[in-house]
């Protein structure tokens, strides 16, 4: 409950609103979305700073090598983007298609999904598997950060008083290179069970790098890394995957709670990760390296 709320502010500038957080008028702290609003502990809270309506958040852009993601796009926005393509555009949308209802989705923002980190956040695992980075901006200052320091550490405790995260930034991969999302849920809109991001770079028809970024089995977004080592460098086989997914598995703090037990989950998990991983190499090895 946010019973000392009593400020409100809605800044037309990232500057602003890095002015309204850094102001020392007691505790603020950013809203965009706000489904997350009703969940916040934080009673102390003294004044939100809504960043929905800064213009220059809001956006899809691509260059040569990257695609540029504006904090506040809704997420709906890139679930339907027709500027997202190939294996990072492909993972994307499948991430930001599996999140709630189309209300849900046109209130959730990209950054707001990382931010607010939850076990059943979706998009984080795409991020991490894309090796995503994150522009975190002080008014003018900014710096660019993998988004695995963001997620490991935790944005309250990354950022800054007076810092707001401002744009993800997105390789684009091409040719050679797949992508696989897979999400348990009781319903589709409940929140996941499991939440799984694959990807696979190909050379010379074996795997170079290998990504796989779970969440919801753990109590936070993390990456398989014994897995992913054990991929890399070989060609992929039915018994490959079957023993990747088996070690994924086994380096993973698997959590409980009402919707499922620790066996269940494991049983399942390891089901989706080999799925995931042929998909993801069937992927990469399509003519024209297009998903």
């Amino acid at each position: 409950m946010l019973k000392k709320l009593t400020r409100f502010y809605h800044p037309k500038t990232i500057e602003e609103a890095c002015q309204f957080l850094g102001n020392g008028e007691g505790r603020t702290a950013v809203i965009a979305g706000g489904t997350s609003a009703a969940l916040r502990a934080d009673s102390s809270l003294e004044a939100l700073v809504d960043i929905s309506h800064i213009s220059e958040l809001n956006y899809i852009n691509k260059d040569a090598a990257f695609y540029r993601i504006g904090a506040c796009t809704r997420v709906q926005d890139i679930y339907k983007s027709p500027d997202l393509k190939g294996p990072a555009g492909k993972l994307l949308q499948a991430a930001a298609g599996k999140i709630g209802s189309t209300l849900l989705r046109n209130a959730i923002t990209a950054g707001g999904n990382l931010a607010g980190l939850f076990p059943w956040s979706d998009l984080p695992v795409a991020y991490m598997a894309l090796d995503a980075e994150v522009v975190c901006r002080r008014g003018r200052p900014k710096r660019t950060v993998p988004v695995m320091s963001l997620i490991e550490t935790r944005a309250p405790q990354f950022l800054a008083a007076n810092e707001i995260i401002a744009e993800i930034i997105v390789p684009a991969y091409g040719p050679g290179t797949g992508t696989a999302f897979a999400k348990l849920a009781k319903t589709a809109n409940d929140y996941a069970l499991i939440s799984l991001a694959v990807r696979l770079t190909l050379k010379d028809g074996a795997v170079n790098q290998a990504r796989i970024a779970v969440n919801a089995i753990t109590a936070q977004p993390v990456r398989c890394l014994d897995a992913e080592k054990l991929l890399e460098g070989k060609v992929l086989t039915e018994e490959l995957t079957a023993e990747a997914a088996n070690k994924a598995a086994d380096s993973l703090n698997i959590r409980k709670d009402i919707r499922a037990g620790e066996e269940y989950r494991r049983e399942v998990f390891v089901v989706m990760v080999r799925r995931a991983l042929n998909e993801a190499f069937e992927n990469a090895n399509r003519k024209g390296g297009q998903q």
